[in-house]
């Protein structure tokens, strides 16, 4: 039994996966993505089912921020067997500290934003006292938002 392939154009393998065309070009181009056949009749881009299901694991892989060597990497361990599968769970475990290093970085911004607010609360209501003890009091929010702004550095 003999089993036919489906094609599909750019526009609908960017509409499937969910990333732009110009996206599926450049990954095409850098190597993220393994050449792509064409029609023979126009020169166009021809995406098989099977490009689909990995554009779709691209796809994941992109919107979790993980850098595109890593994505390349990871790419090329999925049919290495156990020793690729011990790889995939290191890249995977290096993006889930970049992830829980941004995770804290954006609720040190919420503290700041909350810290600031009541500061200019207490300003408002004319307690300036309670604004400068808030500033003393926040000291380490502060710092570790302007670290953030170094490069994770902490000025003392």
């Amino acid at each position: 039994m003999s089993t036919t392939t489906t094609w599909h154009t750019i526009r609908e393998a960017s509409l499937i996966s969910g990333l732009p065309e110009s996206t599926l070009r450049y990954y095409e181009q850098i190597g993220i993505i393994d050449p792509i056949a064409r029609d023979p009749s126009s020169g166009h881009r021809a995406y098989s089912d099977e490009d689909l299901e990995r554009l779709t694991t691209i796809a994941c892989l992109s919107a979790t921020g993980m850098p595109l060597d890593s994505m390349r990497e990871y790419l090329h361990n999925i049919d290495d067997g156990p020793e690729g599968a011990r790889r995939q769970m290191e890249l995977l475990d290096a993006q889930a500290l970049r992830l829980a290093a941004k995770a804290e970085s954006i609720r040190m911004q919420q503290a700041y934003v909350s810290f600031k607010t009541l500061y200019w609360r207490a300003r408002a209501e004319g307690r300036d006292g309670d604004a400068d003890q808030l500033v003393s009091e926040n000291r380490d929010i502060i710092d570790r938002v302007k670290a953030l702004q170094n490069g994770g550095k902490v000025d003392r």
